[in-house]
């Protein structure tokens, strides 16, 4: 079929297709002669790739996906002035991470309970306050006044129970202090994971557009090959993909929307404004070796010691309930006077509690099984985290490699498909569709690689930040 000379230049336009370079000239000459035809007040500027320009949302036209002509408004040609754009704001993980630090309401929540800690220890290991107080005895008896004075009494605490008391509630201090550590590195983990997957929403956008765009420019094809007797299956795809790709930019954009919002929310900021983030997204991730991933945990994971730092707090409380059983002593001395023989006189006394039927031996049981308990908790902490560990390098192997094979060998062959279809298609040796069917695997390549980078990163950022995460939910 003969294509008329006077739809070339909006061939060119919307497939980019490759020519001579004197089809270049051909093509320019008829341009000049079929201005009458064209559908939009536009100019042809040039038939070459010209620099990349980016949109308010970092949208990057890639000279893959979207012709390589350059289209402006005839007012740009005739003034020569083109419209200003103010850029958008823009920000990085680490600005994210120093914000969240500062503004997440977890860390101030966990200080709080580090000052309330501290309270305790110190209040646990005062001693009794003094007794003071006033008695009279025999009033009226003779008409006299009889027997009155006052007296001072004091507990004397013994078994060394105020100290063992600090003791125990030392730890307890440390244990909080622990985890406000082990928030800090949960509300980074959180911040970095969301990061990187509004980062990769960010780019699902650009992708989405570029495709978008695409499918807009082959629908236009198609029009022009029905005219030119094509069968209307071939306009029928190409609305079709043309419909998917507009529904898969609403939904990509959708998305992104939420993982904006869902890292304002880990940063502290529920309101902070729309920015377009800053980061790398490649392959090129830590790699990480099971044994030296499972021995780091092992040994620097804030949830371990915080269940260590339990277990001695739990001991000191068995030591203290074993002190239980020392009785305390309560001295009371006092000064009189007897209104009857007029002479003053003293008294003193001792009491203490004599452990005959009880000396704690309920609180002593108690306090031995929670130590046991604990014990327990740290080596069931150990292995939970081990099998944690398990399921998420698993999603980082397999993250790894589907990124490894999309960036060195598939991404690369599903280019080169499209671009042998529309070669194919150029020559008459392919039909459209099959450029629209080969279209369509380039992109869901592309999106497939997101997808995975997106699991990759969330892999690694878990396991480098020791399986902390979700520093907003309710323990």
């Amino acid at each position: 079929m003969r294509i008329p000379h006077s739809i070339v230049p909006i061939l060119i336009a919307l497939c980019g297709c490759a020519q001579t370079s004197q089809q270049r000239e051909n093509n320019l000459e008829v341009s000049q002669a079929s201005t009458n035809v064209r559908d939009s007040n536009v100019t042809l500027r040039a038939n070459v790739p010209g620099p990349q320009r980016s949109d308010d949302n970092g949208y990057v036209a890639d000279p893959i996906l979207v012709s390589q002509v350059n289209f402006e408004s005839d007012a740009d040609d005739v003034t020569g002035e083109s419209t200003a754009v103010s850029e958008p704001e823009r920000t990085s993980l680490e600005s994210l991470e120093t914000l969240a630090l500062q503004s997440n309401p977890t860390l101030a929540e966990l200080q709080a309970r580090i000052d309330a800690a501290n309270g305790r220890w110190q209040q646990v290991g005062l001693r009794p306050n003094p007794k003071f107080g006033v008695s009279a005895q025999e009033i009226g008896n003779d008409g006299r006044a009889g027997q009155y004075g006052a007296f001072l009494g004091q507990e004397f605490v013994r078994g060394n129970k105020l100290g063992l008391n600090q003791q125990a509630a030392a730890w307890d201090v440390s244990r909080v202090e622990l985890e406000l550590d082990a928030q800090r590195l949960r509300v980074l983990n959180d911040v970095r994971s969301v990061f990187y997957r509004a980062l990769v929403a960010q780019e699902r956008v650009v992708v989405a557009r570029q495709l978008s765009d695409i499918a807009d420019q082959a629908v236009e094809k198609a029009k022009e090959l029905v005219r030119e007797q094509e069968p209307e299956t071939v306009l029928t795809q190409a609305d079709i993909e043309s419909e998917l790709a507009h529904m898969v930019v609403a939904n990509m954009v959708a998305l992104q929307d939420a993982q904006w919002r869902s890292l304002a929310a880990v940063v502290g900021q529920p309101n902070l404004a729309r920015q377009v983030l800053e980061g790398e997204l490649s392959a090129s991730a830590t790699e990480i070796v099971w044994d030296e991933a499972l021995a780091r945990i092992r040994s620097e994971s804030p949830e371990i010691a915080v269940a260590e730092a339990k277990v001695e707090e739990l001991r000191w409380a068995l030591r203290r309930a074993c002190a239980e059983a020392t009785p305390n002593m309560t001295v009371q001395a006092g000064l009189f006077y007897d209104e009857a023989s007029s002479d003053p006189f003293a008294s003193l006394q001792l009491s203490m509690p004599i452990p005959i039927h009880n000396w704690n031996q309920g609180g002593i049981a108690e306090a031995r099984a929670k130590v046991a308990a604990a014990n327990s908790r740290v080596q069931r902490t150990q292995l939970n985290l081990q099998e944690r560990l398990a399921k998420v390098f698993q999603e980082y192997e397999q993250a790894r490699q589907q990124t490894t094979r999309y960036e060195e060998s598939i991404l690369a062959k599903a280019k080169q498909n499209l671009e042998l279809n529309k070669l194919g298609y150029d020559s008459g040796q392919t039909s459209y569709l099959a450029v629209l069917t080969a279209q369509r695997s380039y992109s869901q390549t592309q999106l497939a690689r997101l997808n995975a980078l997106e699991q990759l990163w969330s892999a690694t950022i878990q396991i480098e930040g020791l399986l902390l995460k979700q520093s907003l939910s309710q323990e």
